[in-house]
């Protein structure tokens, strides 16, 4: 699976700025990416309950809940297969940003304004990751279904020789 087969990855922007939203709209638009947009981090939240979304682009400063807390409560509602990559975005950059964000269950950091082709680096590198996590989750997948396909013939068990040295 190629990297332009994630070009209709589902992507998520969470930004309480409209002007903000539009600019990175265009900006995925132009990388060839769609998108779906909300505006605070709660409505983050109840987007990703409704619809899986491979990656999230998370301002941290929104109304009702910032993007730390959505990220935290994202975490914990979505099951580990389906865990999207929450990027997270922000202007207000301390020395330890990039540590809170992380802890909070985030997976990249990239500090505002950013550039398209600053954004295409990381979408690059997290689609790549997913592109692996993908292929890892249908190979699990087809390994389950494999050993579901094999006749039950009772308990499977191993003999293995008594290490002596093992004893007590």
């Amino acid at each position: 699976m190629s990297e332009k087969a994630f070009s209709s990855a589902c992507i998520l922007i969470a930004e309480d700025d409209e002007l903000n939203r539009k600019v990175m709209s265009a900006m995925l638009k132009r990388l060839g990416y769609r998108a779906d947009a909300v505006s605070n981090g709660r409505d983050a939240l109840l987007a990703s309950k409704c619809q899986h979304y491979d990656i999230i682009l998370m301002n941290l400063s929104m109304p009702e809940m910032d993007g730390l807390e959505a990220t935290r409560q994202i975490r914990l509602s979505c099951p580990p297969t389906l865990q999207p990559t929450i990027i997270a975005l922000t202007a207000c950059i301390l020395p330890n940003s990039r540590e809170i964000c992380l802890e909070a269950g985030m997976n990249d950091f990239m500090p505002k304004p950013f550039k398209v082709n600053e954004l295409a680096q990381v979408l690059s590198k997290h689609m790549r990751i997913l592109e692996r996590k993908t292929a890892f989750v249908r190979l699990h997948e087809e390994v389950n279904r494999t050993l579901d396909s094999l006749p039950k013939r009772g308990k499977l068990s191993l003999s293995f020789k008594q290490n002596p040295y093992l004893q007590n």
